[in-house]
C-alpha cells in the first residue's frame, strides 16, 4: 500500500474509531471539516505539523497514522516458527511412550 492510500485508510479508520465525523475532527485540529474532507480523498497534503495536530485530536501518536497492519504487510512465519510446535508435541510424546516403556521394564 502506498503512504497516501495507507495514511487515508488509517485517518478514516481512527476517526471513525473514535467516533468523531469530519466535521468534529476538523475542530478538534482547528481546521475546516472541507479540509479533512478533501485529505480523505488524496486531495490533499497534510504538513508534519498538521500531521501532529491530527493525531494529538485523535489522541493517538502520529506514526500510527502511518502504520500499516493489513494482513499483506504482516511477516510470515518461517518454517522454525511452523516446526517447533509440531517437533514441541512429537518429543512429548515421545518422551511419554518412553516412560512407559521403562516402567514396564522395571
Amino acid at each position: 500500500m502506498d503512504i497516501t492510500r495507507l495514511f487515508i485508510y488509517n485517518l478514516k479508520k481512527w476517526r471513525k474509531a473514535k467516533g468523531l465525523s469530519q466535521k468534529a475532527l476538523a475542530e478538534r485540529c482547528g481546521t475546516s471539516y472541507t479540509y479533512i474532507r478533501q485529505l480523505e480523498s488524496a486531495n490533499g497534503n497534510p504538513s508534519f505539523l498538521f500531521i501532529g495536530k491530527i493525531a494529538d485530536a485523535l489522541g493517538i501518536e502520529p506514526y500510527l497514522l502511518f502504520y500499516d497492519d493489513s494482513p499483506e504487510s504482516l511477516p510470515k512465519p518461517g518454517q522454525a516458527e511452523l516446526i517447533n510446535p509440531v517437533k514441541a508435541d512429537f518429543l512429548d510424546r515421545i518422551s511419554i511412550e518412553f516412560d512407559r516403556a521403562i516402567k514396564k521394564i522395571t
